[in-house]
Formats: C-alpha cells, sequence, structure tokens
C-alpha cells in the first residue's frame, strides 16, 4: 500500500509539532499535510494519541555488507543509513533498492584510509592480516593521490567522502601504532571533493586530530572527542568553518565504560527485547574498554552542550557495528537519550537531529522531513517523543516510499 491516509495524528514534520492533523501519501510520497486534508479515496488509518515522524536517520553505522543488521534498525524506525565505510556498499544499495523492508543506503563506499592506518592497522590486531582485502584499500598517503580517489570514489557511486584522521590518542593505542596522513593530504582531499559537491565527513576522536581536520576544510565531524575538554580553538574552528558534528556518545560511553547501566536499562526493556536478535541482546551488554587515562564521556559531553549553544548543527548516529554494544537500531535510541538526558538537548532538538537537520546538512532533500513531494518514510509510534523522548520506542507503523512494514521473520510487526 503506497497511497494512503493517516487522521487524527499528532504530527512532528521534522521541524516542529502539531496536534491533531491529517497525512495524505499516494504512490509513495506524502501529497498532503494539515487537518483540512481529506482521504481523497484511499484507505483511511485513525490513530490518535499517536506521533506521526518522518523516518529517523543514522548518520552513523558500518553495515559491512550484511543485511540483518539493516533489517534490525528498520524495525526500530530506521528508514535512511548513514554507512560510513564499507567495500561492500553497492550489495547493500542493491538490497536497499530491492526490499522495502529494509532502511536506505547512503554510503562513503570505501572512505579515504592510508596503509596501517585507522581502522586497518587495529582490525589486523584483532582479526588477522588475512581476514579482509586491506591490501585493496585506498592508500591516500599524498596530496597527489586526493584527486584520483576521489574519481574513483565517484565512479563508485559514493554518496560523501569520509576521512580518517586517528592517531590513537583517545583509545589508547601507543604514538606511532597508526599511521596518519598529513593535514596537507586530508586538506588535498577535502579540496578535490568539493570540487565534484561531494561532502566530506572526518573520523576523530581526539581533539588534537578534530583541530587538524577542522583546518583541513571537513563539513562534519563523524565523533566528538572524549581525550581532553573543549578548547577555545576548537570553538572558533566549528564557527568559521560551519562544521557539524554528528557526537556518537553512546560509542565513546562504551568505550570509557561508563554507560554500562544504561546500555542494561535498554537491554531490559521490552520494546528492545522483542526487536533484537539474540546474538544482539548478548553484543548489547558487551563491555569494549579502550581509552587512555583521563578519557573521559564528560569531555564529549561538555564539547556537545558547549557547540550546541554556538549553535553548531548536532546530528544523531550510533556508529552500529556487529562488533560492539551500539547494535543496530537501539544504539540510535540511547545515543538520543544521551543527547537529552546528558547533554542537555530537548527531545524536539533530539528529533530534529536524528531527522531533518541531518538531511539538510548532507542535502538529502527528498527526506527528513514530512512535506508535500517528499518521500513517505515515516515513523508512527505510540505516545509523544516531542516530550517523552523514549517514546520513540513505542512503535506502531513504519513505511518506506510509503509501503508499509510487515515485519521480518521472527520478528512480526508490533501492533
Amino acid at each position: 500500500m503506497t497511497s494512503f491516509f493517516l487522521r487524527g495524528v499528532r504530527l512532528f514534520d521534522g521541524h516542529n509539532v502539531f496536534e491533531n492533523t491529517n497525512v495524505l501519501v499516494k504512490d509513495g510520497l506524502v501529497a498532503g499535510v494539515g487537518p483540512e486534508i481529506q482521504a481523497d479515496g484511499v484507505p483511511c488509518i485513525d490513530k490518535p494519541g499517536h506521533t506521526l515522524l518522518p523516518g529517523l536517520i543514522d548518520a552513523h553505522v558500518h553495515p559491512e555488507g550484511e543485511f540483518h543488521g539493516p533489517e534490525q534498525a528498520f524495525r526500530f524506525g530506521i528508514t535512511t543509513l548513514m554507512d560510513m565505510q564499507n567495500r561492500e556498499a553497492a550489495k547493500q544499495k542493491q538490497w536497499a533498492k530491492e526490499r522495502t523492508d529494509l532502511p536506505d543506503i547512503k554510503s562513503a563506499h570505501s572512505g579515504a584510509t592510508i596503509e596501517n592506518g585507522w581502522p586497518a592497522a587495529l582490525l589486523k590486531q584483532i582479526i588477522g592480516p588475512e581476514a579482509s582485502d586491506f591490501a585493496e584499500w585506498p592508500n591516500v598517503k599524498t596530496v597527489e593521490d586526493a584527486e584520483p580517489y576521489i574519481e574513483q570514489a565517484l565512479a563508485d557511486g559514493s554518496d560523501f567522502i569520509k576521512l580518517f584522521h586517528e592517531r590513537g590518542r583517545a583509545v589508547g593505542l601507543p604514538e606511532g601504532f597508526l599511521v596518519q596522513p598529513s593535514e596537507a593530504v586530508q586538506t588535498a582531499v577535502v579540496q578535490a571533493a568539493h570540487k565534484k559537491n561531494l561532502k566530506v565527513v572526518a573520523h576523530a576522536l581526539s581533539l588534537v586530530d578534530t583541530v587538524e581536520v577542522l583546518r583541513a576544510g571537513v563539513d562534519g565531524m563523524a565523533h566528538t572527542f572524549y581525550d581532553e575538554p573543549i578548547t577555545q580553538e576548537v570553538k572558533d574552528l566549528y564557527k568559521t568553518s560551519g562544521a557539524w558534528v554528528c557526537a556518537t556518545l553512546t560509542p565513546i560511553g562504551i568505550l570509557t565504560g561508563e554507560i554500562d547501566d544504561i546500555m542494561n536499562t535498554f537491554a531490559s526493556d521490552e520494546r528492545i527485547s522483542s526487536r533484537v536478535s539474540e546474538s544482539n541482546m548478548e553484543l548489547l551488554r558487551k563491555e569494549t574498554i579502550m581509552k587512555k587515562e583521563g578519557a573521559t564521556l564528560k569531555h564529549a559531553v561538555e564539547s556537545v552542550q558547549q557547540l550546541k549553544a554556538m549553535g553548531v548543527d548536532i546530528l544523531a548516529g550510533s556508529d552500529a557495528s556487529n562488533a560492539m554494544a551500539s547494535i543496530f537500531g537501539v544504539g540510535l535510541h540511547v545515543e538520543l537519550h544521551l543527547l537529552v538526558h546528558k547533554a542537555g538537548l530537548s527531545p524536539l532538538e533530539a528529533l530534529r537531529a536524528v531527522t531533518s537537520t541531518t538531511a539538510r546538512c548532507f542535502e538529502w532533500n527528498d527526506r527528513g522531513v514530512v512535506e508535500v513531494g517528499r518521500k513517505a518514510d515515516l515513523l508512527l509510534v505510540e505516545g509523544n517523543p516531542a516530550e517523552d523522548i523514549s517514546d520513540l520506542l513505542n512503535v506502531r507503523g513504519v513505511w518506506r516510499d510509503g509501503v508499509a512494514f510487515k515485519g521480518h521473520p521472527g520478528f512480526p510487526r508490533s501492533a
């Protein structure tokens, strides 16, 4: 069913909340919004006491060429995944094109990596040097490598560019363990990407690495940092660059070991366990501590608080993967909890972070809001998440391109 009418719902349209309104969907697109809109001969769904929202956007994930994680994300109302590094992104996108019970995928494909840099050097230690095609990863080590890398990224179908600028300081790796591109190389990649109208996001977990990539001119940060308190230099660079930040407080809290109680609370919630595989429930309780002495979630939270106060756009991303406790679907809801209850965003600001703000920053002009002409990627929840962000877990309906989600094997759609 790609044409239907939702009547009497509370609407969060990506920006603001409207009470007791109607939404008309025709042929997979939003065709009308407002209390005066009529059903116009299509099936009618009455849902008083429910809130309709744009489908959620997880601004930082790693699906790694498999579909079980994206399926799980979809069960939590996430209709778009921002894939930050994936050698099998083309396959991931094809699945999303063929199936309406998976999130759409926007991907960096292969990020601007360097031989023996992040994340390859660490992965070689964990899974072994022969366990992946590391030799085929991009090796952007000189300024001259920048333009050929961008040309290949375009040929691959990259929707944006991901830089890795990581010396391992925050996670406690010894100095020199990771090879790191120079600031000049990162600047060259940013400039080459911008010539082709590609947005650039950067991985950096330490303050010093964040400073360097902000100077390089990136459009946004894929993480905030957690090794040191925020400085005036960082704030000035955000202000002059106009960069946004995807906070990723959830993986940072996991790496510092400071949110175990929160993760256990989510793990014991039936709204979680009913939508999560048994193996992922075990992963949800997994400890993965990687930090230097003095690195703390507090530094990350305070950076978000101060950047928000300056007007910097805050995005919501989980860094979900198959390797740590920030699992698909759940990690994003934990992130929203932390943004509201730790970083001080209002529930309404958190809802914008996970919908319209991300769409605007990446210029995805077909999603992130409920407006006429936009994709009917929609989430229906019971309650009012604009007042209580945890109501986002009361999922009662998910649509992608106007197609209603009917459930996955073993996970029937919740009523």
